[in-house]
Protein backbone atom coordinates (compact mmCIF):
# COMPACT_ATOMS: atom_id res chain seq x y z
CA UNK A 1 0.00 0.00 0.00
CA UNK A 2 1.57 3.12 -1.10
CA UNK A 3 -0.22 4.97 1.82
CA UNK A 4 1.65 3.07 4.13
CA UNK A 5 4.49 4.39 6.22
CA UNK A 6 7.20 1.27 5.62
CA UNK A 7 5.82 1.36 1.85
CA UNK A 8 9.19 1.74 0.11
CA UNK A 9 11.07 -0.20 2.65
CA UNK A 10 13.27 -3.11 3.01
CA UNK A 11 12.46 -5.73 4.22
CA UNK A 12 12.11 -6.29 8.16
CA UNK A 13 13.10 -2.38 8.45
CA UNK A 14 11.60 1.01 8.57
CA UNK A 15 11.96 4.44 6.63
CA UNK A 16 14.19 7.06 8.44
CA UNK A 17 12.48 10.44 7.75
CA UNK A 18 9.10 8.95 6.33
CA UNK A 19 10.36 8.11 2.47
CA UNK A 20 11.21 4.70 2.75
CA UNK A 21 14.72 3.55 2.65
CA UNK A 22 14.60 0.83 -0.10
CA UNK A 23 12.60 -1.26 -3.05
CA UNK A 24 8.91 -1.17 -3.14
CA UNK A 25 7.44 -4.21 -1.41
CA UNK A 26 5.81 -6.22 -3.80
CA UNK A 27 3.38 -8.19 -1.80
CA UNK A 28 0.99 -6.98 1.26
CA UNK A 29 1.95 -9.96 3.73
CA UNK A 30 0.12 -7.92 6.59
CA UNK A 31 2.91 -5.88 8.09
CA UNK A 32 1.95 -2.29 6.86
CA UNK A 33 2.18 0.21 8.98
CA UNK A 34 0.26 3.31 8.98
CA UNK A 35 0.64 6.74 10.50
CA UNK A 36 -1.99 7.40 13.40
CA UNK A 37 -3.86 10.70 12.08
CA UNK A 38 -2.47 13.34 14.48
CA UNK A 39 1.54 12.20 13.34
CA UNK A 40 1.23 13.05 9.86
CA UNK A 41 4.08 15.13 8.00
CA UNK A 42 6.00 17.02 5.26
CA UNK A 43 9.49 15.44 4.72
CA UNK A 44 11.97 18.03 4.60
CA UNK A 45 15.02 18.91 3.32
CA UNK A 46 16.56 19.83 6.64
CA UNK A 47 16.26 17.13 9.64
CA UNK A 48 17.92 16.14 12.86
CA UNK A 49 16.77 12.38 14.81
CA UNK A 50 15.81 11.80 18.17
CA UNK A 51 16.90 8.25 19.28
CA UNK A 52 14.62 6.73 22.05
CA UNK A 53 16.06 4.73 24.22
CA UNK A 54 12.93 3.94 26.69
CA UNK A 55 9.19 5.37 26.47
CA UNK A 56 6.31 4.57 28.62
CA UNK A 57 2.49 5.27 29.70
CA UNK A 58 2.18 5.37 33.52
CA UNK A 59 5.13 2.96 33.88
CA UNK A 60 4.11 0.81 31.15
CA UNK A 61 6.33 -0.12 27.93
CA UNK A 62 5.16 0.61 24.70
CA UNK A 63 3.90 -1.93 22.41
CA UNK A 64 6.16 -3.13 19.91
CA UNK A 65 5.31 -1.02 16.11
CA UNK A 66 2.01 -0.29 17.25
CA UNK A 67 2.34 2.85 19.91
CA UNK A 68 4.16 5.94 18.52
CA UNK A 69 6.34 8.71 19.33
CA UNK A 70 5.52 12.32 17.92
CA UNK A 71 7.20 15.57 17.83
CA UNK A 72 5.81 18.73 17.98
CA UNK A 73 6.65 22.21 16.78
CA UNK A 74 4.12 23.67 19.19
CA UNK A 75 0.98 21.89 17.54
CA UNK A 76 2.81 20.96 14.37
CA UNK A 77 3.85 17.59 14.06
CA UNK A 78 7.19 17.46 12.33
CA UNK A 79 8.00 13.91 12.67
CA UNK A 80 6.88 10.67 13.87
CA UNK A 81 8.15 7.25 14.37
CA UNK A 82 6.56 3.79 15.40
CA UNK A 83 8.09 2.38 18.83
CA UNK A 84 10.76 0.19 17.66
CA UNK A 85 12.29 -0.82 20.46
CA UNK A 86 15.22 1.15 22.02
CA UNK A 87 17.54 3.04 20.33
CA UNK A 88 16.09 1.88 17.15
CA UNK A 89 13.42 4.14 17.71
CA UNK A 90 14.79 7.21 15.79
CA UNK A 91 12.19 9.45 15.50
CA UNK A 92 12.96 12.34 12.37
CA UNK A 93 12.81 15.95 13.27
CA UNK A 94 11.77 18.55 10.19
CA UNK A 95 13.28 21.50 9.95
CA UNK A 96 11.75 24.94 8.14
CA UNK A 97 13.51 24.80 4.98
CA UNK A 98 11.47 28.10 3.77
CA UNK A 99 9.08 25.92 1.89
CA UNK A 100 5.19 26.17 2.07
CA UNK A 101 5.37 22.66 3.71
CA UNK A 102 7.76 23.03 5.93
CA UNK A 103 5.86 26.03 7.16
CA UNK A 104 5.83 26.20 11.04
CA UNK A 105 8.82 23.67 11.08
CA UNK A 106 12.04 23.49 13.51
CA UNK A 107 14.53 26.42 13.45
CA UNK A 108 17.91 26.03 15.32
CA UNK A 109 17.62 25.86 18.65
CA UNK A 110 13.81 24.91 18.93
CA UNK A 111 13.08 22.52 21.77
CA UNK A 112 10.41 19.70 20.20
CA UNK A 113 8.00 18.21 22.35
CA UNK A 114 6.67 15.07 22.37
CA UNK A 115 3.46 13.22 22.54
CA UNK A 116 2.82 9.43 22.61
CA UNK A 117 0.12 7.86 20.65
CA UNK A 118 -1.46 4.83 22.21
CA UNK A 119 -2.89 2.09 19.77
CA UNK A 120 -4.63 0.18 22.01
CA UNK A 121 -6.53 2.98 23.34
CA UNK A 122 -6.33 4.99 20.39
CA UNK A 123 -5.44 8.32 22.56
CA UNK A 124 -2.37 10.88 22.25
CA UNK A 125 -1.01 12.14 25.32
CA UNK A 126 1.58 14.80 26.42
CA UNK A 127 4.87 13.39 27.08
CA UNK A 128 7.88 14.45 28.75
CA UNK A 129 11.75 14.38 27.47
CA UNK A 130 14.65 13.15 30.00
CA UNK A 131 16.40 15.56 28.18
CA UNK A 132 15.91 18.76 26.43
CA UNK A 133 17.70 19.19 23.26
CA UNK A 134 17.35 22.69 20.93
CA UNK A 135 17.04 21.11 17.09
CA UNK A 136 20.01 21.47 14.71
CA UNK A 137 20.59 20.43 11.32
CA UNK A 138 21.86 17.10 11.00
CA UNK A 139 21.83 16.48 14.71
CA UNK A 140 21.53 13.62 16.27
CA UNK A 141 19.97 13.32 19.91
CA UNK A 142 19.89 10.91 21.97
CA UNK A 143 17.12 10.88 24.70
CA UNK A 144 16.98 7.98 27.53
CA UNK A 145 13.29 7.99 28.37
CA UNK A 146 10.15 9.79 27.21
CA UNK A 147 7.24 9.15 29.35
CA UNK A 148 3.46 10.01 29.79
CA UNK A 149 2.45 10.17 33.13
CA UNK A 150 -1.05 10.39 34.60
CA UNK A 151 -1.48 13.73 36.21
CA UNK A 152 -3.43 14.15 39.71
CA UNK A 153 -7.02 13.65 37.66
CA UNK A 154 -5.92 10.13 36.38
CA UNK A 155 -5.87 11.71 33.02
CA UNK A 156 -2.48 10.11 31.05
CA UNK A 157 -0.18 12.83 29.60
CA UNK A 158 -2.79 15.29 31.16
CA UNK A 159 -1.92 18.80 32.83
CA UNK A 160 -3.63 19.11 35.90
CA UNK A 161 -1.51 19.57 39.08
CA UNK A 162 -1.89 19.78 42.79
CA UNK A 163 -2.16 23.73 44.21
CA UNK A 164 -1.34 25.56 47.19
CA UNK A 165 -3.82 24.38 48.62
CA UNK A 166 -3.58 20.45 47.59
CA UNK A 167 -6.04 20.46 45.39
CA UNK A 168 -5.99 18.97 41.98
CA UNK A 169 -6.19 22.03 39.53
CA UNK A 170 -6.19 22.78 35.90
CA UNK A 171 -6.73 20.27 32.85
CA UNK A 172 -9.86 18.20 33.17
CA UNK A 173 -10.77 18.70 37.05
CA UNK A 174 -12.44 21.97 36.45
CA UNK A 175 -10.85 23.58 39.59
CA UNK A 176 -8.75 26.83 39.53
CA UNK A 177 -5.34 26.96 41.18
CA UNK A 178 -5.48 28.51 44.09
CA UNK A 179 -8.86 29.56 43.97
CA UNK A 180 -9.00 28.17 47.91
CA UNK A 181 -6.82 30.57 49.73
CA UNK A 182 -7.09 33.95 50.53
CA UNK A 183 -4.72 37.28 50.34
CA UNK A 184 -3.05 36.04 53.28
CA UNK A 185 -2.60 32.37 52.60
CA UNK A 186 -4.95 30.74 54.43
CA UNK A 187 -6.73 27.70 52.24
CA UNK A 188 -9.83 26.48 52.75
CA UNK A 189 -12.09 29.14 54.64
CA UNK A 190 -9.71 31.84 55.07
CA UNK A 191 -11.29 35.68 54.12
CA UNK A 192 -8.34 37.72 55.46
CA UNK A 193 -7.12 40.85 53.39
CA UNK A 194 -4.83 43.03 52.65
CA UNK A 195 -4.01 46.44 53.28
CA UNK A 196 -1.56 48.76 51.26
CA UNK A 197 1.04 47.84 53.59
CA UNK A 198 1.13 44.31 53.36
CA UNK A 199 -0.96 43.44 56.68
CA UNK A 200 -3.43 41.14 57.00
CA UNK A 201 -6.76 41.88 58.45
CA UNK A 202 -9.80 40.00 58.61
CA UNK A 203 -10.68 36.68 59.60
CA UNK A 204 -7.00 34.61 59.05
CA UNK A 205 -8.32 31.91 60.89
CA UNK A 206 -9.27 28.65 59.03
Amino acid sequence: DSNAFNYNCITDSLPQGGIGCGDDILIDDGSCIYSPEGFVFNQSTLQAFYFVQDASIDGSGLDYRQDWIGLFNGDVCVGAYPWNGGSNTSVPAMGDDGEFYSDGYLQDGNVPSFMIYDYSEDSYYNATSSQMFGWEENEIFVVDSVTSDSDCNGDPGGLAFVDDCGVCSGGNSGHEANSDIDDCGICFGGNADQDCAGECFGDAVV
